[in-house]
């Protein structure tokens, strides 16, 4: 038998580089290096009573952020075992994952990796001790280096001095270049931004929070910290509006995962139909329901995917937010969605049931049933009105009717004068199946009233013209929508309109049709409102 080898040991090696590339390319959001820089600043470990956020256009750079504290700045050892504030900083996977002691929000430790994405990066932090150094790091062309196809660490230089007496106590980072330099964002942007993913909109109040003050170009404004919810409203009685539901108090649910550890949710915010009066909009990513860890509101979850099966209203009418800790190591290393979200991870599956349970709570309240039951009675008045508004406008001596004339003075009345893309569709289709187009030969084959060409058909123009078969037909009120929408004209074998706006700038072939050339296409352009028979009457002369 042969004699056994004993094994080699060996460690795996680690592509810090690579790794650095990689939490910067994972973002969701390019403003996400903010969100890590003030948790990193408003950690209570650092006690900071003021924070200054500066975003401007630095001549040299473009695009640059600058963060300053009041806190406690930060030391260097230069030791891994004992590493301090700065070394933490500068290095990776210093956090509570790797089993580490770590300020209340370093589960992971890269947030400062996403400063990286900048042309220079520059720290300057004193601890306020006399004797203690102000040390300054600087960092040439770091996102040259870790974007390249083969990432390379940029050189970290650190210098130290004495303190003057223009010190302060606190960390000043700036980031010259970020992203590249080319992107300059607004106020309003960056301040809707702070409030709905950084601890500027924090949910979960603490005892003391610092100051936060916005400076965007020559812009400043002092931030009061907080998430912005939606609130109860008064009607004009002065009672309680239905219209607003606020959960008060917050919902709590509890769920034990499948390895016996407690997962505890904690739903709060509401849903209403004054979205205007509270800003919600979906393009301000602020209706659905965020996910909360720590106070931090970090991104929003898959609302249908998470409310639960009795929970019936539109993710757009609402705006709630979940607070859960236990979730946290279960946050993509960008802390920008949820690891095995639709997976298995016991985490996370009693994470999904915690929420589904408190929404069934809230769908289950005298509140929720209230709102459903006024908002129906409200929708069915909303629609009675509207109906008696269309009915009125109907019978108004001045509206316009589409007729087709028979013999002698003999008339029928088709439509109201199209008034939009839908009237012209209904006119023509009535024309279509009465016979009374001027064509050889129509058949709609299809309509699709959400993208694309509106209509597929085969026609026959005239008796000597070649049979068009499942050919694209576009349909407009008016002519000129057709070039106003920038529909591409070599998709589109026809346009049918109920009128020409400006006939001078198209050939005329005949009463009803026209030539026009866009670009290198030929377009024909059927005018409804001269076909044969066509006529317009009053809606006195039709009644």
């Amino acid at each position: 038998m042969a004699d056994m080898i004993k094994p080699l040991e060996i460690e795996p090696g680690i592509q810090k580089p690579s790794m650095i590339k990689q939490v910067m390319e994972s973002r969701s959001h390019p403003l996400d290096m903010v969100r890590e820089a003030l948790s990193n600043m408003a950690t209570p470990e650092v006690d900071a009573q003021e924070i200054i956020i500066q975003h401007y256009l630095d001549p040299d750079f473009g695009a640059t952020f600058r963060f300053k504290d009041d806190g406690c700045g930060m030391d260097y050892s230069g030791r891994e075992e004992k590493p301090g504030r700065l070394d933490r900083f500068v290095g990776l996977g210093f956090s509570r994952a790797a089993g580490l002691s770590a300020d209340l929000y370093g589960w992971k430790g890269l947030g400062a990796k996403l400063m990286l994405n900048c042309r220079r990066l520059e720290v300057t932090t004193w601890t306020g001790i006399a004797e203690a150094p102000v040390y300054e790091l600087k960092v040439n062309e770091p996102r040259s280096h870790l974007l390249q196809d083969v990432p390379a660490m940029p050189k970290f230089h650190l210098s130290t001095r004495a303190a003057e007496s223009t010190d302060r106590r606190g960390t000043t980072v700036n980031i010259f270049g970020y992203d590249g330099g080319q992107k300059e964002y607004g106020f309003e942007e960056v301040k809707r931004y702070l409030y709905l993913n950084t601890i500027v909109g924090i949910t979960t109040p603490r005892e003391s929070m610092p100051t936060v003050i916005l400076k965007v170009a020559n812009y400043e404004e002092q931030l009061p910290v907080g998430f912005q919810w939606i609130t109860s409203q008064e009607d004009e009685k002065g009672d309680r509006s239905w219209r607003t539901v606020v959960i008060d108090p917050p919902i709590d649910v509890a769920k034990k995962s499948r390895d016996g550890e407690e997962v505890k949710v904690s739903l709060k915010g509401g849903f209403t139909l004054d979205t205007g009066r509270f800003k919600l909009s979906p393009h301000r990513r602020n209706t659905g329901v965020r996910l909360s860890v720590k106070g931090v509101p970090y991104f929003l979850l898959d609302f249908y995917a998470y409310k639960g099966s009795k929970f019936q209203q539109y993710k757009d009418l609402c705006s709630f937010v979940v607070e859960c800790d236990a979730i946290e190591p279960k946050l993509n290393m960008d802390r920008s969605n949820i690891s095995n979200q639709f997976g298995d991870d016991p985490i996370v599956e009693a994470f999904q049931k915690a929420i589904a349970e408190a929404f069934d709570q809230v769908a289950g309240s005298e509140e929720y049933k209230t709102f459903i039951e006024r908002r129906k009675r409200e929708d069915e008045r909303s629609k009675a009105s509207f109906l008696i508004k269309r009915q009125s406008d109907l019978s108004s001596p001045n509206l316009e009717f589409v007729c087709v004339s028979d013999e002698g003075d003999e008339f029928r009345v088709l439509h109201r004068v199209p008034q939009n893309e839908q009237d012209t569709l209904a006119l023509f289709w009535k024309l279509e199946g009465g016979e009374l187009l001027p064509f050889e030969r129509f058949t709609t084959l299809e309509h699709t009233a959400n993208q694309g060409i509106d209509v597929i058909a085969t026609f026959q123009e005239s008796e000597e013209s070649q049979l068009r078969i499942m050919e694209p037909i576009e349909f407009e009120a008016k002519y000129e929508n057709f070039l106003r929408h920038a529909h591409n004209p070599k998709q589109t074998s026809l346009v049918i309109c109920w009128e020409v706006e400006r006939p001078r700038a198209l050939q005329k072939l005949n009463p009803y049709t026209f030539r026009a050339t866009i670009e290198d296409a030929v377009l024909t352009v059927y005018e409804i409102r001269n076909f044969p028979k066509i006529v317009i009457k009053k809606y006195d002369e039709v009644h």
